[in-house]
């Protein structure tokens, strides 16, 4: 017997004749109904523009993120220093509500208007955002900078349904392809003036939304025109990853520790470069997908990016101020494997089912958010802590490393990301409801097919079958009586009956 086999990305799955291989690929499809490429043969050119798209729409998304905490929350201390936590706290609570509304209630939400409003504040942010920086308005740089940050929100749950439309192999190269870049293009930021930082920051989100535009809403309307996945998800709950599980509480933990390597150490408000340990991680992350041909182990990837964080907790706690470089580089590269990770599974999950795409990618941007706001308070009191009494803040960072060694420990143990992702089963669509109405109008029409009736005869079928009278019937149509007459004789001729109450009997009775 030949042997088949299918690469998802993830890892080989094996098969054993072709039925089965082609079973596989049968459920690898949308549920959507919208194009997929085929895994098995290469990329056509409109494929690649697709795959290029997403990888530079990702990477435009996460360079606008790092010229927001490097170049522009710098600016924000000598005006209101608070309103970068604002703001954060804004894109937050939005991303976190859409995903909650796209749970309970996807109906009512309109992608094009949605689409469109967020370019308007894009317009609005970017023009009011400089006029407060030179004003050191407080009241308009909150303003300013919460409309950027709402837009931005829309924006990355733009660019993760936009990964979701790839293919399962192809979602971990564009994701990797997307850091690699960010960080080529990053380290050139902190070497440049500071107004291009905040161009960057102003011009890259709203460009990664509009490559992102199309793909992202043909992904909404399908999630939207469904059911509400909440529901979906009570009798299917394999189809969905539930709000409050392992997966995002990872989220929120790892991006604790992104915050505190945000401001832990920092200088006049601004980070501490961590790329230095970021570009070798995202390097190293290329050369494996390029050499195992796209496929990607996301367990193991965390297990390594748990080792750096911990790695960086430690050189904190055990060597203090004189180690921030190090500890600082050391977080940046866990953290950003780990978001490698974590974009990966959140396109993946998204991928698998339709219906729950837009609550996973919202849901799992918004929670991630607030765990950047949480750690980067950790990271402010950590650097106060060290120059008022290091001692005690070396003893808070080594209880932060065993929370973590034991969340590792007991919270991961029985998790698999590459299992929640195979978990995600593609989503059964339950029948429609027909009401008596639409039942029997469906019987008359087959009636009607398979006895050849014309379309003036199916007219008085119809009728006929309602209860109605060759009086009615003559009064309707308003032809003569004689007409009516030749009609239904020639339909009980094509129905083989020769009274009303056999026709009554044919339509209501099991005669399909």
């Amino acid at each position: 017997m030949s042997r088949y086999e299918y690469d998802d990305g993830w890892g080989m799955t094996a098969f054993t004749d072709r039925e089965q291989a082609a079973a596989r690929a049968e459920s690898e499809k949308d549920p959507s109904g919208l194009a997929r490429g085929d895994a098995s043969v290469c990329l056509d050119s409109k494929e690649k523009a697709v795959f290029v798209r997403s990888a530079l729409a990702l990477a435009l998304l996460l360079l606008s993120s790092s010229a927001m905490n490097t170049a522009v929350f710098p600016l924000f201390d000598g005006v209101f220093t608070y309103a970068r936590d604002v703001s954060v706290f804004a894109n937050a609570v939005f991303l976190v509500a859409v995903g909650l509304w796209a749970s309970f209630s996807p109906g009512r939400l309109r992608a094009n208007a949605a689409n469109t409003s967020a370019f308007v504040l894009f317009l609005i942010g970017g023009i009011l955002l400089p006029v407060a920086l030179v004003l050191e308005s407080a009241a308009l740089l909150v303003v300013s900078s919460c409309v950027l940050a709402v837009a931005r929100g829309w924006a990355s749950l733009c660019v993760g349904l936009f990964l979701s439309r790839l293919s399962a192999d192809r979602i971990i190269p564009a994701v990797v392809m997307a850091f690699l870049a960010y960080c080529i293009v990053d380290m050139a930021l902190w070497f440049v003036p500071g107004f291009a930082g905040v161009f960057a920051f102003i011009v890259c989100a709203p460009v990664a939304l509009a490559l992102s535009l199309k793909e992202s809403r043909d992904v909404m309307e399908a999630a939207c025109a469904g059911g509400a996945p909440a529901d979906m998800a009570i009798t299917q709950p394999s189809s969905f990853l539930p709000l409050a599980g392992t997966f995002f509480v990872c989220l929120f933990l790892f991006r604790i520790a992104f915050g505190y390597s945000l401001r832990f150490f920092e200088h006049g408000g601004v980070p501490l470069p961590g790329f230095v340990g970021a570009v070798p991680v995202v390097f190293l992350a290329a050369a494996v997908v390029v050499f195992s041909r796209g496929r990607f182990l996301p367990d193991l990837a965390t297990q390594l990016s748990v080792l750096l964080v911990l790695a960086g907790f430690f050189v904190a706690s055990s060597f203090g101020a004189a180690s921030a470089e190090v500890s600082v580089g050391l977080l940046s590269a866990g953290n950003t494997l780990f978001d490698m990770v974590a974009w990966s599974v959140l396109a993946a999950v998204a991928m698998r089912n339709v219906h729950g795409s837009m609550a996973v990618v919202a849901w799992g941007r918004g929670v991630s958010g607030i765990g950047t706001i949480v750690g980067a308070a950790f990271g402010v009191w950590s650097t106060k802590a060290f120059a008022d009494n290091e001692h005690a803040a070396i003893l808070v960072a080594g209880a932060f490393v065993l929370f973590f060694v034991g969340y590792a420990l007991i919270g991961l143990k029985d998790f698999s990301f590459a299992g929640a992702i195979e978990g995600v089963v593609p989503l059964v669509e339950e029948p429609e409801a027909k009401t008596p109405e639409k039942e029997f109008e469906e019987r008359c029409a087959a009636i009607g097919d398979r006895c050849g009736l014309t379309p003036r005869e199916r007219e008085g079928f119809v009728m006929l079958a309602r209860g109605r009278n060759r009086e009615y019937s003559q009064e309707q149509v308003v032809v003569s009586r004689n007409r009516v007459k030749a009609h239904v004789e020639h339909v009980y001729a094509k129905l083989g009956i020769h009274t009303h109450q056999e026709l009554l009997d044919m339509v209501e009775g099991n005669w399909l």
